[in-house]
């Protein structure tokens, strides 16, 4: 997760929400004067998104005393990643685009698309008792599952075309 302080250019600490609006404006007046210099639009556009979710986070003083405890304890990939989702919502709702970034993300931590869905929907309507298992790293389970699938859907197809020959053999 990125540091939120550093993308808005403060250094750690508590700040009012004029001072995080301040230092916000000024970034994105940067960042937009780059997008109008010709750096990549995709670039900038990245940049921008996390200035966005910076500014959520450190503007709410709720949310910017959770962070700081965050960056104080050493908490795990799991509550980190809690908080980003919360941090990406805009009035309840979660963008297309952030949401994607989500999902990547999830599946960076080794979450199948319904667990980080479901952990979605958990940040978004405040229930903080999903049982979600340890994250594990490389191969997901969502892979094996796939594969017994395509494997049992492939059987089956075999099954009904060997009926349908014998129905055809056997037919006056």
């Amino acid at each position: 997760m990125p540091n939120y302080f550093d993308i808005l250019g403060l250094p750690p600490g508590r700040y009012s929400t004029a001072v995080v609006r301040r230092a916000f404006f000024v970034r994105r007046r940067e960042l937009l004067e780059q997008l109008a210099g010709g750096q990549p639009y995709a670039d900038v556009c990245a940049r921008l998104d996390a200035l966005h979710l910076a500014d959520a986070t450190l503007s709410d003083e709720n949310r910017q005393a959770e962070y700081l405890a965050s960056l104080d304890a050493d908490q795990g990939e799991l509550t980190r990643f809690r908080q980003r989702i919360a941090a990406s919502l805009e009035d309840g709702l979660l963008r297309c685009s952030r949401r994607s970034a989500i999902l990547d993300d999830g599946r960076r931590l080794g979450l199948s698309d319904f667990q980080t869905h479901l952990l979605i929907a958990h940040v978004q309507f405040g229930d903080d008792t999903l049982p979600l298992p340890e994250l594990r790293r490389g191969k997901s389970a969502r892979g094996a599952a796939a594969r017994a699938t395509a494997r049992f859907a492939a059987v089956g197809m075999l099954a009904f075309a060997l009926f349908l020959v014998m129905v055809r053999w056997l037919a006056p």
